[in-house]
């Protein structure tokens, strides 16, 4: 927004601003009118509205038209955006955009209502009911960048109301220990050579990205601990992956393991080095191995000590041994099992901080709210428990 300004002119007051102009049309470079001398802030802000109208309905001379499509501001601001993303980051919002462009893409951005945005918001939480806030965070800060670069004055996304429906998150995607316990179980018998991989995820609180991006140089066996320093990460819009150190430097980080958890890893170790020796390349592939491989129960030798390329292939995996499982039994999602890590911890009296630092978060924000969940489980439990006990 434009500011006006109080100097000193022959001892005088008097008023001044500058105001950008747009885009000039035969230079291409941004413009600004300066205007000073006025004797009062009451006319300096007559003059200031002028043009600010004139700006808006395209009449300064020789500048570029200043009402564009909302998707050419969308298309400009990603540009922008994009050397300071991951390119992960980058991926997951330009699939947002495809969303807010198909809403708002064809208005010129200067004529975009709040309405336009509360119907749009609220399409967003039918189709994308849990990515919905990301979205309409992202559609705001285009909105935001659209008023910096003075296509529009007001932002007409503030107000636009969350559905309730979209603002709810599922409050029990974790399990208990006894939960936690039958899963694991049912594996080990059913599906043993995936035991290892759930049984890291639940007892170590990684992220499935994190997980599927360890090798065996990160692992130690005889002390029982694990270094988390890269993740599975988006790289190209077509989907493809590559592994790079996590996004924040709290990310980066090693954990122990207990004891049951680095014998199944030990054993599955051993399982793998057999697979690979057996079918003549465990001395051909790069090392160090990938912890989890693709050829995990596959037949074709393509796979076999190869690193997964996305986190749904172990997804699918989740949900195929869910079908096997009785109907009733509880399902939850691959990042469930990280918030399943982080509740028994607290439920088993572990601090904040030491939550905080195991889970990586670069925020203890993130970790109080899991804190808060936990603990007020524990009050509910401590409740029944005395009233069984006085049972009265």
């Amino acid at each position: 927004m434009t500011k006006i300004k109080e100097y000193l002119a022959k001892g005088e007051k008097r008023y001044k601003f500058v105001f950008y102009a747009g885009i000039d049309n035969l230079t291409g470079k941004k413009k600004y009118i300066r205007k000073q001398g006025f004797t009062t802030k009451r006319e300096a802000r007559i003059a200031l509205s002028r043009l600010e109208l004139q700006k808006e309905n395209g009449e300064l001379a020789g500048m570029a038209s200043n009402s564009p499509l909302f998707s050419d501001v969308a298309t400009e601001y990603m540009e922008a955006k994009r050397l300071s993303l991951r390119t992960s980051t980058y991926f997951v919002q330009t699939n947002m955009l495809k969303h807010i462009v198909a809403s708002l893409g064809k208005l010129k951005i200067k004529d975009i209502r709040g309405y336009h945005c509360q119907n749009a918001v609220n399409r967003w939480a039918g189709r994308l009911p849990g990515s919905v806030s990301s979205v309409k965070i992202l559609a705001n800060q285009i909105f935001e960048y659209a008023i910096r670069n003075g296509y529009i004055r007001d932002n007409p996304m503030d107000g636009v109301i969350l559905p309730k429906k979209a603002e709810k998150k599922r409050e029990d995607n974790y399990y208990t220990k006894q939960e936690l316990s039958m899963f694991l179980t049912f594996i080990q018998k059913n599906k043993p050579l995936y035991y290892p991989l759930f049984r890291l995820l639940a007892y170590s609180g990684m992220r499935i990205g994190e997980l599927l991006a360890l090798t065996w140089d990160d692992i130690d066996l005889k002390n029982g601990t694990v270094s988390i320093n890269k993740t599975l990460s988006r790289s190209k819009l077509e989907g493809d992956t590559i592994i790079t150190k996590p996004k924040t430097k709290t990310g980066v980080r090693m954990i122990l393991i207990d004891d049951v958890t680095t014998q199944a890893l030990a054993s599955h170790k051993q399982e793998q080095n057999k697979r690979l020796f057996a079918l003549g390349i465990l001395n051909t592939l790069p090392k160090p191995l990938f912890v989890f491989d693709r050829g995990m129960g596959a037949s074709y030798n393509q796979a076999q000590g190869q690193r997964y390329k996305r986190t749904s292939d172990i997804r699918g995996v989740l949900n195929r041994i869910y079908t096997l499982m009785p109907k009733d039994f509880k399902r939850i999602t691959l990042h469930g099992f990280r918030h399943t890590h982080a509740t028994l911890l607290i439920e088993a009296g572990a601090s904040v901080k030491a939550v905080q630092q195991r889970l990586g978060h670069s925020n203890v924000t993130m970790t109080l709210g899991i804190y808060a969940h936990a603990t007020k489980k524990m009050d509910i439990d401590a409740v029944n428990r005395l009233s069984m006990y006085m049972d009265i």
